[in-house]
């Protein structure tokens, strides 16, 4: 049996190839239209930025990060709404790793501040902000 440390260092994942890459992506996107969807209707990506990526990564004891699928309400526009209303979207939520694997956040609750940024999450979306080509 594996020690659970083992699992969890800066070199876990695999590099793929572009055109691996895209044949995952693109199998996603069929798979939701043979679903229903319709092209365009449903998030397939998100983009979040270097800076906010390496604040995770340089906060102590990262030795990665995790991505969880979440959901939220939105409005049309992507904007936050109340709980129950506009509609409920899938976003991620990304969270720094200790090599223990667990996750990087405090539960700010009752805390005077809500924290220093624990996780990051509310990227662009695609289609909305896809690539061009």
């Amino acid at each position: 049996m594996t020690d659970r440390k083992d699992k969890f260092h800066g070199d876990v994942g695999s590099f793929i190839t572009g055109h691996d890459a895209r044949a995952r992506t693109t199998r996603f996107k069929k798979r939701k239209e043979e679903q229903g969807y319709k092209p365009d209707t449903f998030t397939r990506a998100e983009f979040f930025g270097s800076n906010r990526i390496n604040h995770l990564l340089g906060r102590k004891d990262c030795v990665g990060i995790r991505i969880y699928y979440g959901k939220r309400h939105e409005d049309a526009d992507e904007n936050p709404v109340g709980d129950g209303e506009g509609e409920l979207k899938s976003r991620m939520v990304i969270v720094g790793v200790r090599a223990d694997g667990s996750d990087i956040f405090d539960d700010p609750t009752g805390l005077k501040d809500g924290g220093d940024g624990d996780a990051l999450a509310d990227g662009n979306t695609c289609p909305r902000h896809c690539p061009t080509r």
